[in-house]
């Protein structure tokens, strides 16, 4: 897995510690900073071809979006942030624009349009002056590039900067959707952003951007956008912060087959934290404490399968107090109902 581990994953010797010989089974599969049944390490797998369909719902908008081109410039960095504009390998803020994009990804099946959970969400794009992040002439800065998982509405939110412009190409960002079963994709859909001519001319009368001279590809001269990109432009406003975006999109040709159930084998508070071990945790698992779903919960970086981290839920349990605790997945299959009395020290 490439990008930086978070500093407050545990080690393995920390967390067998901590939980003991009850919850050691759940960490069987995990060697050096990869779980069996983690990511895949490669692109390469059987992904369905997506598409999508127009439709409504009360919650969100089902929009018809095609597919265009995923570039020379992907990189799977597995980098799970909501704001891209740092740049981890030196800390180095991204200049420009402040942009909010928020997606509302949703699944269209026999004509009902729901919330599509769980679903990995890659967003990457040049920066101001054109220049993308950990390719030839940038390797191993990774600025503009990040994932999230969409929550149960199917949302997910990214803080980047308004994109430059390169040679030949419109101004656009570039996003992936995906779905896995295993460490397989078993879902894919690839598309890229555009944005109003007029409305980016006036964003490039601001710095950075106005120190550099005129583009020369608007939309109408970039083949890809003539593909289909007058369905992908975003609709964006100013606010307090900066510019924000929303985008909806629905995707077809999804066949969601429910897995085996969660599982909680054992569990232990290190600090603020409280961490749960086990088996069968998807991407879009969520924590139970006693029946509330607690905030600020995400699958461990190097075993996300086995572990969760509810970061400020440890707080939450005092020594000797006994709670029940279970994971549901963004099938909404519930694990079993695990009582967890935090030791008395």
């Amino acid at each position: 897995m490439k990008g930086k581990t978070s500093k407050n994953l545990l080690s393995r010797r920390e967390t067998l510690r901590l939980i003991g010989a009850a919850g050691a089974t759940a960490l069987v599969g995990w060697k050096g900073n990869q779980a069996m049944g983690l990511w895949p390490s490669g692109r390469g797998s059987s992904s369905a071809k997506a598409s999508s369909l127009a439709g409504v719902t009360p919650q969100q908008t089902c929009v018809v979006r095609p597919q265009l081109t995923e570039g020379p410039y992907f990189v799977d960095e597995r980098l799970n942030r909501s704001d891209i504009r740092t740049d981890p390998t030196t800390g180095v803020l991204s200049a420009g624009q402040l942009l909010t994009l928020r997606f509302n990804v949703s699944r269209m099946n026999n004509g009902a349009c729901t919330p599509l959970p769980g679903a990995l969400l890659d967003v990457w794009h040049c920066d101001a002056v054109g220049t993308y992040s950990d390719v030839t002439g940038s390797v191993g800065r990774k600025f503009l590039r990040g994932y999230q998982v969409t929550d149960s509405s199917g949302a997910a939110s990214f803080t980047t900067v308004y994109p430059g412009w390169y040679s030949g190409r419109a101004v656009h960002i570039h996003f992936k959707i995906r779905l896995f079963t295993g460490n397989q994709t078993s879902y894919e859909f690839t598309s890229q952003l555009f944005f109003d001519d007029s409305f980016t001319d006036q964003i490039y009368t601001q710095s950075p951007y106005n120190t550099r001279g005129a583009r020369n590809t608007r939309n109408s001269q970039d083949g890809i956008y003539n593909g289909g990109g007058s369905q992908l432009i975003l609709n964006v406003t100013q606010d307090a912060q900066g510019y924000a975006a929303t985008f909806d999109i629905a995707l077809t040709g999804i066949t969601l087959v429910q897995g085996p159930p969660p599982e909680i084998a054992g569990a232990a508070v290190s600090g603020k934290q409280l961490i749960v071990v086990g088996s069968n945790f998807d991407s879009g698992a969520v924590l139970l404490m006693d029946g509330e779903q607690q905030k600020k919960t995400g699958n461990d970086e190097a075993s996300p399968t086995t572990m969760l981290i509810a970061r400020k839920s440890g707080k939450r349990i005092s020594p000797g107090q006994t709670v029940t605790l279970q994971v549901r997945n963004s099938d909404n299959t519930l694990s079993n109902a695990f009582p967890f009395t935090r030791p008395v020290e």
